[in-house]
C-alpha cells in the first residue's frame, strides 16, 4: 500500500492532507458551502496563469475574442472573480448558496458583466455539470476554490478530471487535487493550473 502524500510548509511541518477530510480551515462556513477569501491580486494572478492575457484595460486580446473565451467560477460565491479577472469574456458562476448567487446576479448587472449564475450542488453532481459546461456553455477556463474535503469527493474528482480531458484549463487556488498533474503554477499566489496533460500516467 502506498503512503499518503502529505503537504509540508517551508519548515517541514505537515499541512492538511487528504486523509483528514473533516478538517475545515479557519474562516470557512461549512463543508458543503465553504468560503475562501480570494484577494484581488490572486484573482489577477489566476487570470495570468490561465493565460487569459489581460491588458492594462482588463480587456481580452483579439485572438481570444475570436476563440470566445468562457470562464467558469466553480464555487463562485458572490461572483467577484468574474468581474475582476475577465469582464469582457462570457462567464458562468456556480454555487450551492442561493443567496450568494442572487448577490452575484445583482452585482454583475450593475457592472455590466456578461455572466450566467447557476445554483447547483456540484458536491452531489446529480445532473452532470461537466456535460452542461462543455456542450451548453462551451466553457474554456474554470477557476476552482474548494476545500480539501470537496476536492476528495469522487464527484468533484470526476468533474475536474473530465474538464481537463475535455480541453478546459482548470486553475485551483489554495488547495490542490493530488490526482491531477500540474501543468504550471504560481507558488507565491498558491495557484496551480491543470489542463489536458494533467491526467496521471496510471490513469487515476
Amino acid at each position: 500500500m502506498s503512503e499518503i502524500e502529505v503537504m509540508v510548509d517551508d519548515e517541514g511541518s505537515a499541512l492538511f492532507a487528504f486523509h483528514d477530510l473533516d478538517y475545515i480551515p479557519f474562516g470557512f462556513s461549512s463543508t458543503t458551502a465553504p468560503y475562501i477569501e480570494t484577494p484581488i491580486a490572486t484573482m489577477r494572478a489566476a487570470a495570468t496563469l490561465m493565460r487569459l492575457d489581460l491588458g492594462p484595460d482588463t480587456s481580452l486580446s483579439k485572438s481570444q475574442e475570436t476563440a470566445q473565451t468562457v470562464v467558469c467560477d466553480l464555487g463562485c460565491g458572490d461572483g467577484e472573480l468574474r468581474s475582476i479577472t475577465c469582464p469582457a469574456a462570457t462567464g458562468v458562476g456556480i454555487d450551492y448558496d442561493a443567496e450568494l448567487i442572487k448577490t452575484a446576479g445583482i452585482e454583475s448587472k450593475k457592472q455590466a458583466v456578461n455572466a450566467q449564475w447557476l445554483i447547483y450542488d456540484f458536491n452531489a453532481d446529480l445532473e452532470d455539470i461537466v456535460n452542461q459546461l462543455l456542450t451548453i456553455y462551451k466553457v474554456t477556463h474554470v477557476f476552482v476554490g474548494l476545500v480539501p474535503k470537496q476536492l476528495a469527493l469522487q464527484t468533484v474528482r470526476s468533474i475536474l478530471t473530465r474538464l481537463c480531458a475535455g480541453g478546459v484549463t482548470v486553475c485551483c487556488y489554495k488547495y490542490h487535487p493530488l490526482y491531477l498533474r500540474p501543468a504550471r503554477s504560481d507558488v507565491l499566489m498558491n495557484l496551480v493550473v491543470y489542463d489536458h496533460t494533467s491526467g496521471r500516467e496510471d490513469g487515476t
